[in-house]
């Protein structure tokens, strides 16, 4: 690490010990988001080998997408995770997996259907749609909703303005939304999703969740299991 950290400026070490504090923190860095997380996702992209080595001696590593313009925090090939995503080791609960999942179909179709700008922008009607198809739209109150987005926000999945329930309100989906989940056992729940809506039984969908959850984090419903209890 002393052969990259000798050859920086102060400000170049400052800049390097803060980008490297919001990996750790927030798992991704989005170029188009700001200014500021611009110039950070570039100063990483000149420099992921010194990245890769700091964070190779805790068993992570930086993986960079230069076409979607992404900074990813990710275990590393020797980690024992595989390719499992941990947004800095958060335990999302089940309700929140199934919202990130709904988002993310929403950024994939939108993708496919080559309807993309630079900013992706998202109604709440559009995503309760998306919900619905998984049985759990009702289940999302004002507050609730509120509570997943600004979790999802804060690593850099998206982004949202105005009040929720207001008319102004909107989603931003970032592109750092297609590196947070397992495509393979994402795509099969998708699958079995759509084939009991069609059958009209969408009551078991949200158990179907868990499996797909565990490959994106650590996921883990505590409230429901004391519920249970």
């Amino acid at each position: 690490m002393e052969e990259y950290w000798d050859k920086y400026t102060e400000g170049e070490k400052a800049l390097f010990q803060r980008v490297a504090r919001r990996l750790l923190n927030n798992t991704f860095l989005v170029r188009d988001k700001d200014e500021e997380m611009r110039r950070e996702y570039f100063f990483v992209a000149r420099n992921p080998d010194a990245f890769n080595t700091f964070f190779g001696y805790i068993g992570m590593q930086v993986m960079l997408d230069r076409e979607n313009g992404v900074v990813m925090l990710k275990n590393g090939a020797d980690s024992g995770e595989g390719a499992k995503m941990q947004l800095g080791h958060l335990m999302l609960r089940k309700i929140d997996s199934l919202v990130l999942m709904c988002l993310w179909t929403i950024y994939a179709d939108r993708l496919s259907a080559g309807r993309l700008s630079k900013a992706v922008m998202l109604t709440l009607p559009e995503l309760r749609y998306e919900l619905e198809k998984y049985g759990i739209r009702d289940q999302l109150d004002k507050t609730k909703m509120s509570g997943i987005l600004a979790l999802l926000a804060r690593y850099n999945l998206l982004e949202t303005s105005g009040v929720i329930g207001e008319e102004d309100f909107v989603i931003r989906l970032y592109p750092s939304l297609l590196f947070c989940l397992d495509m393979e056992r994402f795509g099969a729940f998708v699958e079995q999703a759509d084939k009991r809506m069609r059958e009209g039984d969408a009551g078991e969908i949200t158990e179907d969740a868990d499996s797909v959850a565990q490959s994106v984090t650590e996921e883990e419903d505590e409230e429901e299991e004391h519920a249970e209890e």
